[in-house]
């Protein structure tokens, strides 16, 4: 996914050398599964908010996962808007995906069952 315009200042040359500084601490193994990454090792934001998320390492595999949810999310605002669906509350359209809380499969399937 490319890197949205708003974003592009987080990630200049301070966080390049903020990575580099963290893969001579740690050395160059990803924090999902453990490999040990030679090339393309990317420092990830755990929640997907540059101003006050954690971060990890990961291989490009593990970062495409971690990030596969919000991805999807972000595609389908995206498309509802441009054929140009509108949201249930204004507040929704403003908070970004990622601090929608998550159901769990187990607490979404009572919800169905619950529903019919």
């Amino acid at each position: 996914m490319a890197l949205r315009p708003e974003f592009r200042l987080f990630y200049g040359p301070k966080w390049r050398a903020y990575r580099r500084e963290l893969i001579l601490q740690r050395g160059p193994i990803c924090s999902v599964c453990g490999r040990e990454v030679l090339r393309y090792l990317n420092l990830v934001h755990l929640t997907h908010d540059p101003l006050t998320s954690a971060v990890a390492l990961m291989c490009a595999a593990d970062h495409n996962r971690h990030d596969a949810a919000h991805r999807l999310a972000i595609w389908r605002r995206i498309r509802a808007r441009r054929y140009g669906q509108l949201w249930l509350l204004p507040e929704i359209e403003q908070a970004p995906a990622w601090a929608a809380p998550r159901m769990s499969a187990r607490d979404a399937k009572l919800q169905q069952e619950r529903l019919f």
